[in-house]
Parts: C-alpha cells; structure tokens; sequence
C-alpha cells in the first residue's frame, strides 16, 4: 500500500510546502485537489499553476501526485453534464500533464421520481465515453462513493455493467460508515474495482460527525486496511481531513503526522498476521 494526504487539509499551504511536508512525514504521495470553476481558493491550485512546474517539483523531492480529484458530479441535466464533460476531459488532460494517473470524481444523485437503478445506469453511460478519453491518455476515472451511491453492491453494478478499464472505484470508508456498511462487506464485494481508497475518522452521531484522529473515532479504518490486504491491495489509502470546508477543525501539522504513523503501524501489523495465518501448523507433540 502506499499512503497520500489530500491538499483538502491543507489548504494555506502552497506546492513547496505541501510536497516537503509530504516528504517530511514519510508520505509517499499527494493528492492534489483541483478547485475549476469554483468559488473556493486554495494556496495551491493546479489549474492557475503550470503544471510542468508542479510535476518536476514533485519529481524532484520524490513524492508521487496519487490523484487529481474533482467535484464532479452528473446532474441528471443535459446541458450541465455537457459542461462537467468538458471539465472532466479538461482533469483527465492536466493529470497526463502532471504525470497522475488518476482523476477521482464523485456519483451522482438520484433525481426524485428517479430509481436508484436508473441512476446507475445513467452515470455509466455519461462516464462510458470520458473513459475513453482517460484510457487514451494512460489516465484511470475513479469514481467515489460521495452521494447516492454508498453500497458497494451499486457500486459494482455500475462498473460491471460498463466494464471499462480506465473507469473503476474510489471507496471512502467514512462515506461507508455512515450508512453502516462494513468494510468486511464492501472490500471482498468490489475486490480489484478499487483502485483508490481515502480515509478520515469521525465520532459519528444523530446531528451530525466530529471529526478526529485516525483511531479514536467511529470509522473502522483499521479494519479497512486490514481487509485491503486481504485482497491484496497495492494502491492508494489517501488521507482527507476537510479543511478547506472545515477551517476550524485541527490544523494539517496535528492530523497528518499521527495518521501516517498509524496508517503504516496497521499496514505492518496487518502483514504480522497474515505471515502467521499462512504459516504452517505446529506439529503436534
């Protein structure tokens, strides 16, 4: 597994001070949240950057841009998901640029009067297409389970059903937990469709979730790792600690250095116990 934070968490900080962090804290990558035709401003915005610039700092400190992540969402709306096309072509075009091959974008939400089958079945078709756009430019599409689509059943349906190589599944295992699924159900269900994985815990409640540290809240993040390497997974677990929307919960220096340090402390036990599991038996006396 290799481990990355979200510029989310981060939002005063520039490229310089988000790659040396990243370095710092034993980080192997970033994930790099792009803000096109929004309102939100960030110390580092890969659309107002040349991103040549971006990728050789990157390159030099030697850390990997995990993800180009978006808010994307198709909206059920002709000429609205014409424009989210354009900008999803347009993250697909800046990751080949910055050297990332992965750009994450969010469900969809199911329209009332619209079935939930349906819905999958339209946001297949409309991601059908940008996949071939991703896949010409050795780019993979991931798709987080943000809103409607939170079940990993629904989840696969809809990537069975288009069964693309360059479209596959981001699993949040916070967005999880809080419809109650757990990842010893979701992680065997979708196995090798993920292909990118974020995590943030959370004391989760009837108004609402506090966010905290990695381990001291409701989400099994420990589990969800240990059930990843149950199937093998090799790719990323991204940290996102929502700042940007959040400016008065814990600041990045706090949250992203004990994350790490658990996150790779799970990793290792996780690989303890599986050498043990497929150790051979003791002989009997």
């Amino acid at each position: 597994m290799k481990f990355a934070f979200s510029t989310v968490g981060c939002p005063k900080w520039d490229f310089e001070t988000i790659v040396t962090s990243a370095k710092e804290w034993g980080y192997d990558g970033v994930e790099i949240r792009g803000f096109l035709n929004e309102a939100i401003l960030t110390g580092a915005n890969v659309f107002l950057t040349d991103p040549q610039k971006v990728k050789a700092l990157f390159s030099y400190h030697g850390v990997e841009i995990a993800c180009l992540a978006s808010s994307i969402v198709m909206t059920g709306n002709k000429k609205r998901d014409r424009q989210l096309a354009d900008e999803c072509r347009q993250y697909i075009d800046t990751a080949r640029a910055l050297g990332c091959g992965i750009v994450k974008v969010f469900d969809t939400l199911v329209r009332p009067g619209q079935s939930r089958a349906s819905a999958g079945i339209a946001l297949g078709d409309w991601l059908a297409p940008l996949a071939d756009h991703a896949a010409e430019r050795d780019v993979l599409i991931v798709i987080e389970n943000q809103l409607s689509i939170r079940t990993a059943k629904e989840m696969w349906t809809i990537l069975d059903r288009v069964n693309h190589p360059a479209l596959a599944c981001c699993w949040d295992i916070f967005n999880a937990a809080q419809i109650g699924e757990s990842p010893f159900l979701s992680v065997p269900t979708l196995n090798s469709r993920i292909q990118y994985t974020q995590v943030k815990d959370a004391m989760i409640g009837p108004l609402g979730a506090n966010y905290c540290k990695l381990g001291e809240g409701d989400v099994p993040v420990e589990k969800f790792i240990t059930r990843l390497r149950g199937i093998g997974y090799e790719g990323w677990v991204s940290v996102e600690w929502e700042k940007a929307w959040l400016p008065n919960i814990a600041e990045p220096e706090e949250i992203l250095p004990d994350a790490i340090t658990k996150l790779k402390r799970w990793a290792s036990d996780g690989a303890d116990e599986e050498a043990e599991s497929d150790a051979a038996p003791a002989a009997a006396s």
